[in-house]
């Protein structure tokens, strides 16, 4: 459901509050140079079956394409590039939009973040709907390396081991024991080699999800568990993984 003409009003507020409040903030934004510093936010929709919700941060609309004067699509498995934004304590809400013009946030969550960073918020869950963020570590890794970690956002699913097998007979890269919401820190691997990626459940062999993944020198991944063990047999809901590049 589009809404031009409220999301061009608020756009408009927004503006009008930024002057205001950078004109409050002055130099606790500015870095040695007296150049403002801002963060860095993208958006992932990991509710399986969800359709269209809308995020904020405050009262700005991360899902608002400036260029196009339109909302962004944002359902289950769409995500949002990297968007500046205002430092220091911020309200993520998810709306409905359906229940526009008197719509009442499913969930709202306070993130702090800090000035030039990056920062990836995760809408997940079913019944109960939640928001999760993660700061990002961009920085590049040594020549001829990537980097993944892995983040688990199926809401049925066991707690899962996760393997990443090269298939030369080395120890593969393995981390146990993550549950809904756990995330893993970056590892590095070697670019350019055709690994096998298996999600395990937990003190077992049941390997419960398998692909084939080529990281490319330089690139930087988030790898995670989408979908829902118990779908009923829609494909659309599918246990499964997708890949964030960042």
């Amino acid at each position: 459901m589009r809404q031009f003409g409220k999301a061009r009003i608020g756009r408009w507020l927004l503006a009008m509050m930024a002057i205001a409040t950078g004109a409050l903030w002055g130099g606790c934004l500015k870095d040695d140079n007296q150049v403002y510093q801002v963060s860095a936010v993208r958006a992932l929709n990991a509710v399986p079956g969800s359709v269209q919700l809308d995020v904020f941060l405050d009262r700005n609309q991360l899902n608002f394409d400036d260029s196009e004067g339109q909302d962004e699509v944002f359902a289950y498995t769409d995500t949002l590039p990297y968007k500046n934004a205002w430092p220091n304590n911020r309200v993520v809400s998810i709306v409905d939009p359906v229940d526009y013009p008197n719509a009442m946030p499913l969930v709202q969550e306070t993130v702090n973040f800090i000035p030039g960073r990056f920062y990836s918020l995760y809408v997940v869950g079913y019944d109960d709907i939640e928001v999760l963020y993660t700061e990002d570590d961009l920085r590049s890794p040594a020549s001829g390396k990537a980097k993944i970690r892995f983040i688990h956002l199926s809401p049925d699913a066991p707690a899962l081991d996760f393997e990443v097998n090269a298939g030369t007979g080395d120890d593969p890269l393995r981390v146990d024991n993550k549950v809904f919401k756990d995330v893993t820190d970056f590892a590095i691997v070697d670019s350019g080699i055709a690994y096998t990626v298996n999600f395990i459940r937990h003190n077992s062999e049941d390997v419960l999800h398998t692909f084939g993944f080529e990281p490319q020198a330089g690139l930087i991944y988030t790898v995670w568990v989408r979908g829902l063990i118990e779908n009923n047999g829609d494909a659309a809901l599918d246990f499964g993984h997708g890949v964030l590049t960042h």
